[in-house]
């Protein structure tokens, strides 16, 4: 059975989701992507093209990406009709590439860079035509600052501001708390959490985005107030394991192909017509198998998304009322898209 045959068609454009804001992270590399928000028109409030890297030296700045940007693409996106309904606001991603501690120093102390970096921004949304952008940085409090300066000006164009934070970890230094993300919710429109490679410091394995975690988070950073800025992470890669290698993200294609697995049977604690017994870990919420070689030796183990975990995942944010930032789906298989 293919993935057409288990999409539901009906309510392909049709968003089910009943929480906050659906955002779909579209990347170059893994370009099914690209059609997937055309397939699935309607299911998501913000398109993010990953396109830009921003690079800074002396006190200016460099993009580097444009040459991704795909008018005809976001034209067939905008397109309404009958059947597909609408598309939401397209925000490409902005990542402060490559910046060290003395850049961000630097950049936090030079006011007059503020002003810079928000017009080269502007010259690309209106260029372009964006809704928005998606700002990611390594560290989003430290630029409060600059939030002041880039959001009222996006504002004044009918455009928003995501930006991209980092998710707290128990027992690690954590970047963001209540506190700083209540004082960027009067700047920042939404925030994208990257709730996901939980794991990926253990080269044993593990769950990329454990409930009791996005529960957590979205509990200690958010209150009342700003708890519908916030859209959690949600993974659509899988990650093998094979130590002492490190942890390998895997589309969901090449889960499928090289491990010849049905696509319509990742949902339960048992994956039928395959070789590969599927566990679904209750605690996390999550499906893994082990990777085998050719004589059945173990030699690893694979964690992965299912439609039942995703599931679980969208009614948790349907409780929460919060968002869902989907990384990436170029990534996923197509009727993943039966639960948003």
């Amino acid at each position: 059975m293919d993935q057409a045959s288990i999409v539901d068609h009906d309510t392909a454009h049709v968003k089910l989701f009943r929480g906050g804001d659906t955002l779909a992270y579209v990347t170059p590399w893994n370009n099914r992507g690209y059609d997937i928000v055309k397939e699935f028109k309607g299911k998501f409030d913000y398109v993010a093209p990953v396109w830009y890297n921003v690079h800074r030296s002396a006190g200016k700045f460099k993009f580097e990406g444009e040459h991704d940007v795909t008018t005809e693409w976001m034209a067939e996106v905008r397109g309404t009709d009958s059947d597909r309904g609408t598309v939401g606001k397209i925000t490409p991603r902005f990542q402060l590439h490559g910046w060290s501690m003395q850049d961000y120093n630097d950049f936090i102390n030079a006011p007059k860079e503020f002003e810079v970096l928000t017009k080269d921004i502007l010259d690309q949304v209106t260029r372009y035509g964006f809704d928005g952008i998606v700002l990611e940085s390594a560290h989003p409090a430290a630029l409060s600052g600059f939030f002041q300066v880039l959001s009222p000006r996006l504002h004044e164009l009918d455009k928003e501001l995501i930006a991209v934070i980092p998710p707290l970890r128990q027992g690690q230094p954590n970047i963001m708390d209540a506190s700083a993300f209540a004082h960027l919710a009067q700047y920042v429109d939404r925030f994208s959490l990257m709730t996901y490679d939980y794991s990926s410091h253990n080269v044993d394995g593990g769950p990329s985005s454990p409930i009791d975690w996005l529960v957590e988070n979205i509990e200690q950073l958010t209150n009342a107030q700003n708890r519908h800025q916030l859209m959690i992470g949600l993974n659509f890669y899988g990650v093998q394991y094979d130590a002492p290698m490190p942890p390998r993200p895997l589309t969901m294609k090449q889960v499928v192909e090289t491990w010849s697995m049905p696509r319509d049977s990742l949902d339960d604690d048992f994956t039928d017509g395959s070789n590969i017994p599927m566990h679904w870990d209750k605690e996390y919420q999550e499906a893994w198998f082990h990777d085998s070689d050719e004589d059945g030796l173990e030699q690893g183990i694979v964690w992965i998304p299912t439609q039942k975990s995703i599931k679980n995942r969208v009614h948790l944010a349907e409780d929460y009322q919060v968002g869902l930032a989907l990384w990436e789906v170029g990534q996923g298989l197509d009727y993943f898209y039966n639960v948003l």
